[in-house]
């Protein structure tokens, strides 16, 4: 989850113009981390909502994969021991193991090489809720652009990287609760490179 303090600087070091950055702070000058959780979702999809539409993708993208959150401490450490554990078997035998490892979904090697992640599925009544906790267990009054999912997708990605001993790069969202009001739950594809 990008916290408003970080994701601020990452504009900055993703050269985003000042132009837009006043844009996407217009009326949020004081958010922060300790801010409501309905003020954060507000922020998050009005910024995601000017980057996509100003901005080149790719660049979008990764400025959001850099602001993952749980990159470090237990998951991380819960990441080394898998790799340790599976370091006998090829990347594409570990896979099938990734789900013994919690919060980092259910990976499936796709006949084309991609791998597709069913990333950690919470359900809310009979939707599905973003595990971001700038959105979890929102009501979805409004979608918020699939885009903001890399961030998301930066998470697995550092993790699977780890566990797996290969470098990803992210495909695509395939799906996520934040565009379809929590009608479909958050699926990510990498590829190999």
């Amino acid at each position: 989850m990008p916290c408003p303090e970080t994701f601020r600087e990452s504009l900055e070091q993703f050269n985003i113009p000042q132009e837009i950055v006043e844009q996407i702070n217009n009326g949020f000058e004081d958010l922060l981390s300790s801010s409501p959780k309905k003020k954060k979702a507000e922020f998050f999809k009005k910024a995601t909502d000017i980057l996509i539409e100003n901005c080149d993708a790719d660049t979008v993208h990764a400025m959001y994969e850099s602001n993952a959150c749980c990159k470090g401490g237990a998951r991380e450490k819960a990441s080394k021991a898998f790799a340790k554990k599976y370091s006998d078997l090829a990347y594409y035998e570990r896979i099938q193991h990734i789900d013994e490892v919690p919060y980092m979904g259910k990976a499936v090697l796709e006949d084309n090489g991609v791998i597709c992640v069913h990333a950690v599925n919470y359900v809310v009544g009979n939707q599905f809720s973003c595990a971001c906790s700038n959105f979890n267990k929102s009501k979805y009054e409004q979608d918020v652009r699939k885009d903001y999912c890399y961030c998301c997708a930066g998470h697995f990605l550092h993790h699977y990287q780890i566990m797996l001993g290969i470098k990803l790069k992210t495909l695509e969202i395939v799906s996520s609760p934040l565009d379809s009001k929590g009608g479909m739950p958050c699926v990510i594809r990498f590829s190999v490179v």
